[in-house]
């Protein structure tokens, strides 16, 4: 059996051993953490973001529709002037050029309707811009408005 002595300066030494890594542990660990925080990540404080000023938008009247409505046995009549909403430039031109078949998308989506059809003017609205967007390459309007909707 060894001395008490030498066993008692090994369990020192094991132990101080063992307390010099594990500041050493700590100590990486900290380092670590703290080069995380300041230089690398998704850093504790980020500056605003810059406000980006609201895109302008466009917008093009067309000329007021008149076009029948498909009501069986009553001859009924809608009166509509539309305005479209875009926000590219670009787009006038397409518009411009395409103006002829997106007049004929109009008349031909509101032809189909009949009077109850045209109560609910989001879905109205939501259909004819579909139609529209459709026939545009370079772009998309986003609003549409009646200015006139008159039945008769």
């Amino acid at each position: 059996m060894p001395p008490r002595e030498e066993t008692e300066t090994k369990e020192k030494k094991g132990r101080s051993l063992l307390t010099v890594v594990m500041l050493l542990l700590i100590l990486a660990l900290s380092g670590g953490y703290v080069y995380y925080f300041f230089f690398g990540g998704n850093r504790g404080v980020t500056a605003a973001p810059a406000r980006q000023a609201p895109a302008v938008m466009q917008k093009m009247a067309l000329e007021p529709v008149v076009v029948n409505l498909a009501d069986p046995g009553l001859r009924r009549y809608l009166r509509a002037k539309i305005t479209l909403e875009y926000s590219d430039t670009r787009l006038t031109e397409e518009l411009n050029e395409k103006l002829y078949r997106i007049r004929d998308t109009l008349i031909s989506v509101l032809r189909s309707k009949k009077t109850d059809d045209l109560q609910n003017e989001d879905a109205l609205k939501r259909e004819l811009l579909t139609a529209i967007n459709a026939q545009l390459m370079g772009g998309q309007v986003q609003g549409l408005y009646f200015e006139e909707f008159i039945v008769q």
